[in-house]
């Protein structure tokens, strides 16, 4: 079956266990499946975020949950933005906000380091961004 993948970056750092609940959760898979229809890697980074994650999952799982919304249940469970990249024009990002609104956004990336730096909408907390 054809995979697809999910990448990005989370505002909040989230531990293995309450990452691999979610998963379960999210894709509506028992979590002894995680290891055959879902695989993730997550790990540390600086700036404006916590964490990346890059979760791969079956194809028939992309049927239940797009990347969009994927994003979205991310950022509500875990009180998080979300940053991820689908069709948006080259060099802007989608941020999704904890209330499930989404905005885009541009961001200088270094070495694990990621920071924003103008948006097409207010984020909370991030007060120094300019106008996207």
């Amino acid at each position: 079956m054809k995979a697809t993948g999910y990448d990005g970056l989370s505002s909040r750092a989230v531990a293995e266990p309450e990452l691999r609940e979610f998963l379960s959760r999210c894709f509506e898979i028992a979590e002894h499946e995680l290891a055959s229809a879902v695989f993730y890697t997550h790990g540390e980074v600086s700036g404006h975020f916590a964490m990346s994650f890059s979760v791969g999952i079956e194809g028939r799982l992309a049927e239940r949950v797009g990347r969009h919304e994927f994003a979205r249940r991310f950022a509500a469970h875990f009180d998080a933005f979300v940053l991820y990249g689908d069709t948006e024009p080259p060099g802007q990002w989608t941020v999704v906000l904890p209330d499930g609104s989404s905005l885009l956004a541009a961001m200088e990336e270094g070495e694990d380091h990621y920071e924003l730096y103008a948006a097409s909408a207010p984020i909370p907390g991030l007060l120094d961004l300019r106008p996207l």
